[in-house]
């Protein structure tokens, strides 16, 4: 089985940067920026052809959308090239395209002396160093990826009993049933036949790819989908993002493979709350899509310009179709590198401050004031910024040390090392200003952090709406603009603690690798080494082994949907007819039966009330008084209506342990299912095991 999941990762990646790579060398974008940018790009064409297919009423395999999707991006790349064929061999003609990374210079006279030259040249961008990153990157995200989740979990096929994971799993589940993979369509309940609304779903549609490879398995595919974009997606625009913004930085470079992957809340808290897996592929997508547009502002011609501006869009667009929030995020860190580079090139010693550049700055902070108002007005958007209220407010010297402790959360942990790390990154990006956009957009983030968990009300939906005033977001996008500040702390740091060591005998030149590596084993040890600090009634843990304890929780087979109950729902599975509804209780664990095993129970999601496509009135008289089949009309009625021909009970809720979750759960409401027994006229008892029981339902069979 964990061949399986390896197996569903190298899909996903596959999905995620074939087509995207080849889109990147269509823009003349070098080979290690389109690979790093591939995921950005590559999205949004999975999800337009989706919608296209899904028009067109063309129903297909999964992996026909794949096939599609590169073939689609292979054409484009192959027509680009010939254009850029012909153009190379006309008179005159010169190529030169500055990419993501590689500082664009002014041409220098012809009598500058060597003294006046830039003494280095993009060491850090070389492409050998930086493949050579970009599987650096990789490496420690793999090493934090299998401490937090790979060796937490319960096994490749566990997933988290989180009430969100019950529509993410039947999402993809509804997209293998229907064959349409349209985010314009997107249900539970596809498979019931409705037209299914507009969801985005660009993460569920590679999930999906992946699924439909390794024989329907939907749970090892979501795994493997958390995996790729936490090892490679995320750590790669990471990685890509310091290497456009310190093209001469080697050193920050690669202290930023600590640290892409190794806050708490980003991308650790997105399966311990929800699960926000989408918003966590959001995320991983921002870093590219930034470095993108950074080096789009600094490009010299117009044709090189639009090219990187067309990716950064692109890559804009499909952050949006995972999680829209994503897109407001990336869109406050642009900004704040757009605003501070009216003020001062990359290259500039000082800032230039006229009354032209403080026009335009003044003009820039208003227009998105203004974008914010509009948006927060516009209906579409309404349900969003308005949801809520959260019970889970912090006061504000709570707020202030959850921040500069990067615990965020009342149930988070404390990652000590990254708060100095980050103060120092600070500092840095103070004393040279040309990184002086990251403390800008970590200040932002901070401000509406801390607007979401210390205000209410109106203010905090204006403040932190579009992440649905949800701290764990708000929380994870401050950590995320940390992420290079840490990484020039650090940088910092070493020479600090270099030039220290450079005292003692025997050290000269090495005194930076010694500082390197002992800083790394003291970082290693304060992110992995658990702890507990007690203050007053509340318990502190360390950051990363309270991630992994909460995901050794909640991916558990002995919880809520245990292991034997699943075993039973697959046999279940065998004795139901094909497309047969089956009646059940979503609390005792079935509200994950389609999404995993593909059963077509009728209620997806703990507590379920009705949010399947039938009337509110047929729902309930189905969960109050099913029991009464044999003598009640309406009842009989009510199943024939929904097509049910099964009922699925997997607890007793007056055994002595039953597994279920209680999450809007009210007995009063199920008490015509759970009253149903094996002497219960109307239905015959199928397959039994413990307190585990399928029925027939005798009036519509």
């Amino acid at each position: 089985m964990w061949f399986t999941l390896f197996l569903a990762v190298i899909v996903c990646c596959a999905v995620l940067y074939v087509p995207g790579y080849l889109i990147g060398r269509a823009l003349s974008l070098k080979r290690t920026v389109s690979c790093a940018a591939a995921p950005a790009l590559s999205l949004a064409l999975l999800v337009v052809l989706g919608v296209v297919f899904r028009t067109a009423g063309i129903s297909c395999h999964a992996l026909a959308l794949a096939a599609a999707t590169g073939a689609v991006a292979l054409i484009a790349f192959a027509l680009a090239r010939g254009i850029q064929g012909k153009r190379s061999r006309k008179p005159g003609h010169a190529n030169s395209t500055p990419q993501p990374g590689q500082t664009t210079q002014k041409p220098r006279p012809r009598h500058a002396s060597p003294s006046e030259r830039t003494p280095e040249k993009s060491d850090a961008l070389s492409s050998r160093f930086t493949w050579q990153a970009f599987a650096l990157y990789a490496c420690v995200g793999l090493v934090v990826c299998a401490f937090v989740f790979l060796t937490a979990i319960d096994g490749p096929d566990s997933f988290a009993r989180k009430d969100d994971t019950t529509v993410h799993l039947s999402i993809v589940r509804a997209f293998l049933d229907s064959g349409t993979y349209s985010t314009l369509h997107s249900g539970s309940f596809l498979d019931q036949g409705t037209a299914g609304t507009y969801y985005p779903s660009a993460w569920h549609i590679v999930v999906a790819i992946a699924a439909s490879c390794i024989g329907g398995g939907v749970d090892i595919a979501t795994n493997a989908a958390t995996i790729a974009f936490t090892v490679v997606v995320l750590p790669l625009g990471v990685c890509l993002l310091l290497c456009t913004i310190f093209p001469n930085r080697r050193g920050v470079v690669l202290a930023g493979s600590l640290f892409a992957a190794s806050f708490a809340i980003m991308p650790w808290g997105f399966l311990t709350k929800g699960q926000l897996l989408p918003n966590l592929a959001s995320f991983a997508l921002i870093p590219a899509a930034i470095a993108l547009f950074v080096s789009a502002v600094e490009a010299d011609d117009r044709g090189t310009r639009a090219r990187l501006a067309a990716g950064a869009l692109i890559a804009l667009v499909s952050i949006a179709l995972c999680q829209p929030n994503g897109a407001f995020t990336c869109v406050i860190g642009m900004t704040s590198y757009a605003l501070c580079r009216i003020f001062r090139r990359p290259d500039d010693k000082r800032a230039t401050i006229t009354p032209k550049r403080i026009a335009c700055a003044v003009g820039l902070v208003a227009g998105a004031c203004a974008l914010w108002a509009v948006l927060y007005l516009a209906p579409p958007l309404r349900s969003v910024v308005t949801y809520g209220p959260w019970d889970t407010l912090l006061s504000f010297p709570e707020a202030v040390l959850s921040v500069l402790s990067f615990m965020y959360v009342k149930w988070g942990g404390i990652q000590p090392f990254l708060s100095i790390a980050v103060l120092f990154g600070l500092i840095a990006s103070l004393r040279d200003r040309r990184w002086l956009w990251l403390a800008v957009a970590y200040v932002i983030t901070l401000v509406i952090y801390m607007g979401n968990v210390c205000t209410d009300g109106v203010l905090r939906q204006v403040i932190s709406g579009f992440w649905y005033s949800d701290y764990y977001r708000t929380g994870a996008m401050n950590a995320l603009f940390a992420i290079p500040l840490a990484a020039l702390g650090f940088a910092w740091l070493v020479r600090l603690l270099g030039s220290a060591l450079s005292r003692l005998p025997k050290v000269g030149e090495r005194k930076n690798a010694y500082a390197a590596a002992a800083l790394t084993v003291v970082f290693v040890l304060c992110q992995a080494m658990p702890f507990q600090i007690s203050l007053g009634k509340r318990s502190i843990e360390n950051g990363l082994p309270a991630m992994r304890d909460q995901v050794a929780s909640l991916y558990s087979w002995d919880d809520i949907y245990t292991s034997e109950e699943r075993a039973f729902v697959q046999q279940a599975a065998a004795l139901v007819e094909e497309n047969a509804t089956v009646i059940n209780v979503p609390n005792d664990g079935t509200a994950w039966c389609y999404g995993t095993d593909g059963l077509r129970v009728l209620f997806r999601r703990t507590g379920d009330n009705g949010s399947n496509p039938f009337p509110p009135a047929t729902n309930e008289i189905i969960r109050t008084r099913l029991a009464n089949i044999a003598a009640d009309e309406e009842v009989q009625q009510a199943i024939r209506e929904v097509g049910a021909r099964y009922l699925i009970l997997l607890d007793d809720p007056t055994g002595d342990n039953p597994t279920i979750t209680d999450q809007r759960y009210e007995a009063a409401k199920w008490a015509g299912l759970e009253s149903v027994t094996a002497d219960t006229p109307g239905f015959t008892l199928l397959l039994s095991e413990g307190d585990m029981r399928l029925y027939q339902i005798d009036e519509i069979a």
